[in-house]
């Protein structure tokens, strides 16, 4: 929430934009949620209706939907903190310049590039070759938390498996990435220490 491709805010690029409030996002509830964005008057409509049973007034029903309604606890949460969006990102962003300096010329390891227009939701960095998961365990018997997010890939998945070609690009990046600790509050020290275990960790560092 709060990305950009160049001028362009990340949910105006397409016909619809899609937001999560999970409670660890840039902009998070305290619970589950989210948010369909669109400048479709017919498409907002029709994502109104959906999240609501599928219905324009109560009980009446003009096609199948959802129970996807965003509870007022959710949405005052939000609220509260939709102003201080800008200036959390902005605090990642700074998190990952520092990670980038600390990290350049670590062997076989690729780090995302710092640009203005990302908020770091996660600081992900990708470890060439089988030993992604090597250093995972390591950082995980130091003391520090690091997640493997979708470690298999979409095409590789049931619903979609079937007839599916290889897909290279993408089964190299569920082995390499693996995303390290990321919040606007994230200290120099606790950085440099969540660094240090992961250049402990890599082979020839």
């Amino acid at each position: 929430f709060g990305g950009r491709l160049g001028e362009r805010h990340l949910g105006t690029l397409g016909d619809l934009g899609a937001f999560s409030f999970y409670p660890s996002k840039n902009l998070g509830a305290y619970g589950d949620g989210g948010m369909l964005v669109t400048q479709d008057d017919a498409l907002a409509a029709r994502v109104r209706m959906l999240r609501d049973h599928g219905a324009k007034a109560r009980y009446h029903n003009e096609m199948l939907g959802y129970n996807s309604r965003l509870d007022e606890f959710q949405a005052a949460v939000l609220r509260i903190k939709l102003p201080h969006v800008e200036e959390w990102n902005q605090a990642r962003r700074e998190v990952a310049v520092r990670y980038e300096s600390l990290l350049k010329g670590a062997p076989g390891l690729l780090p995302p590039q710092s640009t203005p227009e990302h908020v770091f939701h996660q600081y992900t960095v990708r470890i060439a070759g089988e030993l992604r998961d090597d250093v995972h365990r390591a950082l995980a018997e130091a003391g520090v938390a690091s997640m493997i997010y979708y470690p298999v890939p979409l095409h590789r998945m049931p619903p979609f498996a079937a007839g599916a070609r290889a897909r290279p690009a993408a089964e190299a990046a569920a082995r390499e990435v693996l995303s390290l600790p990321m919040w606007p509050g994230l200290d120099a020290a606790t950085q440099k220490r969540v660094v240090l275990a992961l250049l402990a960790a890599l082979p020839d560092s």
